[in-house]
């Protein structure tokens, strides 16, 4: 019994070590780069011993890879929750319902409302992961190693929105959630060097607006 106490505490200790050295890894590529991401750095900033970045992760293309996957992982898990309560409140309509322009309308107020909430949280609150997220779309032109991450991290981003469009227009879902997720992205990218209490919210509000308001074909 004491063995395996021990055992599982020092599994556990293991894996505390693992993803803190991970989570390092994830500030150091979104403030450096990959260039900038060595094993003495995320060691500096984990304050964990060389010795030990290199024990857990011997290629630092594979730590730089993981901690991509990571990041990915839980942008994607936030992604899909923050759009949870809107499912919930389509579902309590009726598709004769949903077709109505009225309904519509009112729909588009709070859709609009959680799009910007959306997009404000990711902007000021999400900048390290939104960061990661930039730098894997563009790493991927010269690491092709990351294009399947990459691929799978768009998917994931993705869902909801075709999702969401599948409300309102199930022949052309996909393209209108890409054109959701498109428009999205661009916004988020464009505010990330942006102070937060210097983020333009209401253009921000408008624009999701707009291209909802294209989405629900409401005018």
């Amino acid at each position: 019994m004491f063995k395996e106490n021990t055992t599982v505490k020092r599994r556990s200790k293991g894996e505390q070590t693992r993803n803190q050295i991970l989570k390092s890894a994830i500030e150091v590529l979104a403030s450096q780069g990959i260039k900038g991401t060595t094993h003495r750095a995320v060691a500096n900033h984990a304050q964990l011993q060389l010795s030990l970045t290199t024990y857990y992760f011997k290629d630092i293309q594979e730590l730089v890879h993981q901690a991509f996957m990571l990041s990915s992982n839980i942008t994607a898990a936030k992604a899909g929750a923050a759009w949870l309560p809107v499912f919930e409140y389509l579902d309590s309509f009726n598709k004769t319902q949903l077709k109505k322009v009225s309904i519509r309308e009112e729909l588009r107020e709070k859709l609009t409302q959680t799009a910007t909430q959306y997009l404000v949280d990711k902007i000021t609150k999400e900048r390290i992961e939104l960061s990661i997220e930039q730098l894997l779309f563009t790493e991927i032109q010269i690491t092709p190693q990351l294009r399947e991450l990459a691929h799978n991290h768009r998917n994931a981003l993705l869902s909801p929105f075709v999702q969401l469009s599948g409300y309102f227009n199930n022949t052309n879902a996909e393209l209108d959630g890409d054109i959701l997720l498109t428009v999205f992205t661009q916004l988020e990218y464009r505010n990330l060097t942006v102070k937060p209490e210097e983020l333009d919210i209401q253009y921000i509000e408008q624009a999701a607006y707009r291209v909802i308001s294209w989405i629900l074909q409401v005018k």
